[in-house]
């Protein structure tokens, strides 16, 4: 029986960036959902959640520019993993507290096999029954 392939949301307002991420997972196996903003993010979160394993958020998002986003979306999901793919430089994202320190970071633009990489680290196998190995 094959392995269930992780859900993962990908939130970005840049229209390419999040067609070509999306390809970028969706090409490596993984089964994605999108969001252009933190709105729609937390709409496909309410709707989805159970089923999302990870968030890809960028940090520098229009109504969410202090990485709100992926606090709320773990508050409503807390199995839900976060990893943050975005253009604001790590140690400033450190030193103004967007960013937990031992959060995933990958900066733009994000190479596909990182990406995927770090998604598939972050959700235990499973099999086809849903338990995991």
């Amino acid at each position: 029986m094959s392995a269930q392939q992780p859900v993962v949301l990908v939130v970005d307002d840049d229209p390419d960036i999040l067609e070509t991420m999306s390809l970028m997972l969706r090409k490596r196996g993984l089964r994605v959902l999108t969001a252009a903003g933190p709105d729609e993010a937390m709409a496909v979160c309410r709707e989805r959640g159970a089923e999302i394993n990870v968030l890809v958020a960028d940090l520098s998002l229009p109504g969410d520019l202090n990485g709100d986003l992926a606090r709320r979306v773990v508050a409503e999901q807390p199995h839900v993993k976060v990893v943050f793919a975005t253009g604001v430089p790590r140690n400033i994202a450190l030193a103004t507290g967007l960013v937990d320190p031992s959060a995933p970071y990958l900066l733009k633009p994000v190479d596909a096999d990182t990406l995927a990489s770090v998604v598939h680290g972050l959700v235990p196998a499973r099999t086809g029954s849903g338990r995991q190995l």
